[in-house]
């Protein structure tokens, strides 16, 4: 890809969901053209992401966050990178520091530039959860745990 070529659609693949610590992580690859994905690079992402997150409250937590979140594993051009967010006071997304790891070393995630939220693939699901946890989980139809159940059920493509 060169500098301001035209926008074009990358492939999105919705992963399985992961648990740990008491979280719950939605997960996707994003694919660049002429990158393929790798079950031993998203592991090492995943595992980079638990290790990173905060301590996971609960659903029904109002001071914390609800151990929520979803990471998003770029197979970019120069890096695999891979933001990671998560679901805090009802409404509010936040964010660990980027996750980066170099081609030639694809599963030793580092911090990448702290500054960077995402480019806009990674924005286009970031989209799509905001819209995904708005319908469902702030909403009044259902109790918590089926709102819950509905979101993680909903994957972006």
């Amino acid at each position: 890809m060169h500098h301001l070529d035209p926008f074009r659609a990358r492939t999105v693949l919705p992963l399985d969901l992961e648990h740990s610590a008491g979280w719950q992580l939605k997960r996707y690859a994003i694919l660049a053209d002429d990158r393929a994905f790798s079950d031993e690079i998203a592991a090492a992402a995943t595992a980079a992401a638990f290790n990173r997150l905060p301590q996971a409250s609960t659903l029904g937590d109002a001071d914390s966050n609800h151990g929520v979140g979803f990471q998003l594993i770029h197979f970019a051009e120069t890096a695999v990178v891979s933001p990671v967010f998560y679901w805090q006071w009802s409404s509010v997304l936040a964010h660990i520091d980027q996750l980066r790891a170099p081609w030639d070393d694809p599963t030793h995630f580092d911090t990448g530039k702290t500054e960077v939220f995402g480019c806009v693939w990674e924005m286009e699901i970031v989209a799509f959860e905001t819209r995904a946890w708005t319908s469902t989980m702030l909403t009044d139809h259902g109790a918590p745990h089926e709102r819950l159940k509905a979101y993680l059920e909903k994957a972006a493509t």
